[in-house]
């Protein structure tokens, strides 16, 4: 299992947000229920409560509802990053999908309904780097 990196953050362009939704995920070798509570969401991807092991590069099904609507979104992902829960602060084990086939008016609109939701709270205290000498 490999967890996020920092280098994984920093590339990210996209701000998630917080954001709890009906959603059903499935692995889509041997079709296994992968989870089905969203803890975060962008129109790029998203964090999913895991309640079975994935690895990073196994693809993925979901469809989840767009938060203020009574529409639900059907996409391809893989599974970018593994987030193990041992450390303090984690979510308990989730996994972070890349959204690879969605519906571009999918984007848009998931886009729109998030514009004023948080982003989610830090959940580890940020180490502090000085500046090098």
């Amino acid at each position: 299992m490999r967890t996020s990196s920092r280098s994984s953050v920093a590339r990210r362009k996209i701000v998630r947000r917080a954001l709890r939704t009906p959603c059903q995920a499935a692995l889509l070798d041997g079709f296994e229920l992968l989870g089905e509570r969203v803890l975060d969401v962008s129109p790029h991807g998203m964090l999913l409560a895991a309640d079975a092991e994935a690895r990073v590069g196994q693809d993925v099904v979901v469809s989840f509802q767009i938060p203020g609507s009574d529409t639900w979104v059907d996409a391809e992902a893989k599974v970018a990053r593994v987030v193990g829960g041992w450390r303090e602060g984690d979510p308990g084990y989730a996994v972070g999908l890349r959204f690879t086939n969605i519906a571009l008016e999918s984007r848009i609109r998931l886009g729109e309904e998030l514009r004023g939701t948080p982003p989610p709270v830090p959940q580890r205290r940020l180490r502090y780097l000085p500046p090098a000498a």
